[in-house]
């Protein structure tokens, strides 16, 4: 088989990336704005408080269930958690922005989206439509992604609009 120096050059490419990337120093001086993402990770929490003040009911009624239902599920750990994934959730976010040198609010928002979309709906939307032991009508799917949907788009625009401010003052 005859390979041509644009196949070997493209090699040599890809390895020298992949090596930039397993860079444990690169990984660790990647620029994060820690004000942003402590902001981020507040206004997450807001979201999904104002998100199931608006959806609740609804999202209730598509699970069957009543506020009594679910009353005795509001333990301190349910919103750690949350917490915990807000935290990882910008903080990944912010480091692959700063990572595919997103230097715009709508760059943020592209690669925010993305994620979301890639890893969060596609997976989501599979488990809940085919799922044999659920099978989740599309309005509880959209009320389920659409909090993360709204969290991941601000979190994308603040994110990039943020890494312009650096950028610009650099």
């Amino acid at each position: 088989m005859k390979v041509g120096w644009g196949a070997v050059s493209a090699g040599i490419s890809l390895q020298s990336s992949a090596r930039r990337f397993d860079n444990g120093r690169a990984f660790v001086n990647t620029k994060i704005n820690h004000l942003a993402v402590w902001t981020l990770v507040v206004i997450h929490q807001l979201i999904g408080w104002g998100w199931y003040a608006i959806f609740g009911e609804k999202w209730l009624n598509l699970h069957a269930r009543t506020m009594t239902d679910i009353e005795r599920t509001h333990n301190v750990g349910a919103y750690v958690f949350a917490i915990v994934t807000a935290i990882v959730v910008n903080y990944t976010l912010a480091w692959l922005i700063s990572r595919l040198n997103a230097t715009t609010a709508v760059a943020g928002l592209k690669i925010a989206l993305l994620c979301w979309f890639g890893f969060l709906f596609v997976e989501h939307a599979t488990i809940a439509v085919f799922s044999a032991f659920e099978t989740n009508p599309w309005p509880l799917i959209c009320i389920d992604m659409g909090r993360p949907f709204v969290a991941f788009s601000i979190s994308g625009l603040v994110l990039g609009a943020w890494r312009q401010r650096d950028v610009a003052s650099s």
